[in-house]
């Protein structure tokens, strides 16, 4: 069995804390949106929580963007119904393409399942999915596949932000 230190498990943390909250950031951008993503050390000294931290912050909703380009006389695409699950999504999608680097969403999927029934996924991860019962959701294949690519599409802007966001934690 391979035992981990404590800093190389920080360090995978922060790692995936920062990937998560970039994956975020990018798709929330895809759609027409802005917001800022962070990730910082957590202080609480509780060994079962994770070392480090992270949230995206919105500040402008693509909706009203679009809604404002579309006053203005701009022509611009519709909104997926399900923006805000792909959005939701993104962050434990971007974990799993980290962890495997596998493209396969049928396994990305089979794996968000596992982790949302672990309670790995948090609370506003959920919301954003429209996950309200982790006992009783459904999470599509379709969903998970769009937002993989997605993802893939906009990998290097992934990795550019999670790296600033890694750099700027550890300052």
């Amino acid at each position: 069995m391979i035992e981990f230190t404590e800093q190389q498990i920080a360090a995978r943390e922060l790692r995936n804390a920062a990937y998560h909250e970039a994956a975020h950031k990018m798709v929330y951008e895809q759609f027409g949106g802005a917001g800022d993503a962070v990730v910082w050390r957590n202080e609480s000294g509780n060994l079962e929580e994770r070392a480090w931290r992270g949230q995206f912050r919105p500040r402008t909703c693509p909706q009203e963007m679009r809604a404002i380009a579309l006053a203005s006389g701009f022509s611009v695409p519709d909104l997926p119904a399900n923006w805000r699950a792909l959005v939701g999504i993104a962050g434990l999608v971007a974990e799993e393409i980290l962890r495997d680097g596998t493209d396969d969403a049928g396994v990305i999927a089979d794996a968000l399942h596992q982790r949302i029934w672990d309670g790995e996924a948090s609370a506003s991860d959920l919301a954003m999915m429209g996950i309200t019962d982790i006992e009783n959701y459904d999470l599509s294949d379709e969903l998970v596949e769009r937002a993989t690519r997605i993802l893939r599409d906009q990998w290097e802007a992934v990795l550019l932000e999670a790296e600033y966001l890694i750099e700027f934690a550890t300052e």
